[in-house]
């Protein structure tokens, strides 16, 4: 065998050894796909119910969140209105973009693979409720009352000096911050920091 012939099937040989990553979705189509509430709320249930479901269950379910209300309780109108939405619009639209399988005759609607793509960029499980909201509006309450008196100079709290005062309140302002990213934000500046390393990362067209 020749040297020529032994170079061009190493050479073929290692290219079939690389394996080619699906390509991504452009940014437009993920911020097309997101800005919309309905097209989030068509994410995260079909992500709950293991990627399908008919049309009608979609439907129910964004008009009761939308109207906040049980399913039971959604009138034919409420009801028609969304249908209506998801049938001309979004799930065309979805499926468009690669994100959807829809299908109109059975209307029947199943996630693609590019759809995990969109993943980062939502919180796919609703935040336990936590008494962390009112506990930071009491802090903030009570050093909102003692630093102006503090300041003021009104009875013991005057033995604390006007600096000692301002460092307090900053310091409650940074605490309650903190904690109320952690119990919830912070899965939003995850999403942020993804979709903003994809910004750097790519180059604009």
């Amino acid at each position: 065998m020749s040297i020529s012939n032994t170079t061009a099937q190493t050479q073929t040989q290692a290219q079939s050894d690389v394996i080619e990553e699906p390509p991504r979705l452009p940014l437009d189509t993920v911020f097309e796909i997101l800005k919309n509430r309905r097209r989030r709320d068509i994410l995260q249930y079909l992500w709950q119910h293991e990627g399908t479901a008919n049309i009608g269950e979609l439907a129910e379910h964004i008009a009761a969140l939308e109207n906040d209300i049980e399913v039971s309780a959604l009138s034919s109108s409420q009801r028609k209105r969304v249908y209506i939405g998801l049938y001309q619009c979004h799930l065309p639209k979805m499926d468009d973009a690669g994100i959807v399988d829809f299908d109109k005759h059975r209307g029947t609607v199943e996630l693609c693979e590019a759809a995990s793509e969109l993943t980062p960029y939502l919180t796919l499980d609703e935040p336990e409720q936590t008494d962390l909201p009112t506990t930071s509006l009491a802090v903030s309450l009570v050093v909102g009352a003692l630093v102006p008196m503090g300041v003021l100079g009104l009875g013991p709290l005057s033995a604390v000096p006007v600096i000692g005062w301002a460092l307090v309140s900053t310091v409650t302002l940074l605490a309650v911050t903190f904690a109320q990213l952690a119990d919830g934000d912070l899965a939003d500046l995850a999403a942020f920091d993804t979709l903003r390393t994809r910004l750097v990362s790519e180059p604009s067209s």
